[in-house]
């Protein structure tokens, strides 16, 4: 019997190395098929099958199941997917309950919450914990993830429910946060109603710091929202891409033509933004030349219409004058973004940044505007593109009486 237990002891060690090993890597553990006769198993079951013949426990396991399956027999195999979920599980469980003790060994923490919908549109909401570890007068402030939690709702109330049970869950008194962090949206930081409002009413200790990242983003957002040429700029940012990346043969244009691809534009950062500006504005006499190469009558009817409507959009004064602008302010915001992702940066320097590139914006307003206005007129005349916008004039509607006397 001993030696019974000490032969499926052995396997299982050997089996939970291997999902150790797969899950450290970040390595998918499932194929298509999974059965002995498959030519792919999988991750998992591949490395059992290249590990045993190298492990003689792993190699008599290998011909102990296979003679059973000859036999009509259904062995246990600890190889099935249920097994290898529960081995994840395991481990997991093992990592956070790892964690969970350091954290209470800092005693004070804060809290770091954000949601996201996954691949399957489900809402969930990132755990994340701050605390500083003390290890042989070794000062670390770490940042451990504890999970993911699924919302039922995206109203303040559900959230903060959401928040406080998932602490409990894990054993960390709440009296015991001393800060809480989240992105501007108002459904966390509204001051009145919001999440960080009701966490202080179990806890006024825990001070809400917003995410400082978040708050530029905003402020781009609402920049360039509240003026309507703006959007039709970054409209035909995202056209530029749309139209290049629904052909393959307009694509390969593209990087014959100009040297580098384009790219769509991003909400979720904002400084994502000069990802988008930067191709275009650098190598924009060349995007052009694409452009006009797919004009050509020897394009399909589809191409040829979307690319003159593209031509007309992009050799424009307006556009040429938000390119130009938006180019160098998004270079200040992109530094600035990266800068306050920095690992370890401290509040006083990501302070000192922001202010910095609010006094470059207050005081270069009228140098960027000007310079601006001066390369849009510069390419125009060198393409010879008209800088006054036609608009249609608004028809007068006119009575049957009023046509008449007019007509006379």
């Amino acid at each position: 019997m001993e030696r019974e237990k000490k032969k499926w002891r052995d396997i299982l060690h050997r089996l939970l190395d291997i999902t150790l090993f797969l899950a450290k890597q970040n390595l998918p553990f499932r194929g298509h098929r999974e059965d002995f006769v498959s030519e792919n198993g999988g991750n998992f079951s591949e490395l059992v099958s290249l590990l045993s013949n190298y492990d003689h426990v792993l190699k008599e396991h290998s011909i102990r199941l296979q003679q059973s399956l000859e036999s009509g027999l259904i062995p246990v195999s600890y190889l099935s997917p249920a097994v290898q979920n529960e081995f994840i599980s395991l481990l997991g469980d093992a990592v956070k309950q790892e964690l969970i003790c350091e954290i209470k060994k800092a005693k004070f923490y804060g809290i770091l919450f954000d949601s996201t919908p996954d691949i399957s549109h489900t809402e969930q909401m990132s755990q994340v914990i701050r605390y500083v570890k003390i290890d042989n007068r070794n000062v670390e402030v770490k940042e451990s993830f504890l999970g993911f939690i699924p919302l039922s709702g995206k109203k303040a109330d559900s959230i903060t429910q959401e928040i406080v049970q998932s602490l409990e869950k894990d054993g960390l008194d709440l009296k015991l946060c001393r800060s809480q962090g989240y992105d501007y949206a108002s459904t966390m930081s509204g001051i009145h109603t919001g999440v960080q409002t009701r966490i202080k009413e179990f806890n006024p200790k825990a001070i809400f710091v917003p995410c400082a990242n978040h708050s530029l983003t905003l402020c781009g957002v609402h920049a360039f929202g509240s003026v309507s040429v703006c959007v039709t700029f970054f409209g035909t940012l995202e056209s530029v891409h749309t139209f290049f990346s629904c052909s393959t043969h307009r694509w390969e244009v593209l990087k014959e033509t100009v040297g580098v691809t384009v790219k769509r534009l991003n909400d979720t950062r904002w400084s994502a933004h000069h990802d988008t500006v930067k191709p275009i504005f650098k190598h924009f006499e060349k995007l052009v030349k694409a452009v006009e190469k797919l004009c050509d009558a020897s394009e399909n009817l589809d191409t040829r219409g979307a690319a003159e409507v593209l031509m007309t959009n992009i050799c424009n004064f307006n556009f040429l004058c938000f390119l130009h602008l938006w180019y160098h302010i998004l270079l200040k915001v992109n530094h600035a973004q990266k800068y306050l992702q920095i690992e370890g940066i401290s509040l006083e320097k990501n302070v000192v940044k922001l202010k910095s590139l609010k006094t470059f914006l207050v005081e270069s307003r009228e140098v960027l505007v000007h310079n601006a206005v001066e390369y849009a007129t510069q390419t125009c005349a060198e393409m010879g593109t008209d800088i006054e916008s036609r608009k249609r004039k608004r028809v007068k509607k006119m009575m049957p009486g009023e046509i008449a006397k007019d007509a006379v």
